[in-house]
């Protein structure tokens, strides 16, 4: 199985700074991607709720993520945010079955 390690980011943006909000998150995409250790950075708008945006990250590991909140685009953003959220959820996750893999361990059989 493969040890990746994914980072699911919502942010919420107060009302009115949802333009302030999407032009801070875009700015650090490129550089992000462009770090060592990034195998997916992906900035999404939810479409059900105005203001709601997820970053769905893919990372080599562990010590590329903490060098990734080091970094100055990173910090720069999460500066820039200070004020302007009114909610801020980070999951920092493992996968259990990628796709094309079974999930081993797991009876899929449901019927009773």
């Amino acid at each position: 199985m493969n040890q990746t390690i994914r980072v699911v980011a919502i942010l919420t943006a107060k009302g009115g700074k949802e333009q302030q909000v999407e032009q801070i998150l875009r700015a650090c995409v490129q550089p992000s991607r462009a770090e060592d250790g990034c195998l997916s950075y992906v900035l999404s708008r939810c479409i059900e709720q105005v203001g709601r945006f997820v970053f769905v990250e893919r990372w080599a590991s562990h010590e590329a993520i903490a060098l990734h909140r080091q970094m100055p685009h990173y910090t720069a953003m999460a500066n820039a945010l200070g004020e302007l959220l009114s909610d801020r959820q980070v999951y920092v996750l493992e996968a259990l079955a990628e796709d094309g893999e079974s999930a081993t361990g797991f009876d899929t059989d449901m019927a009773g």
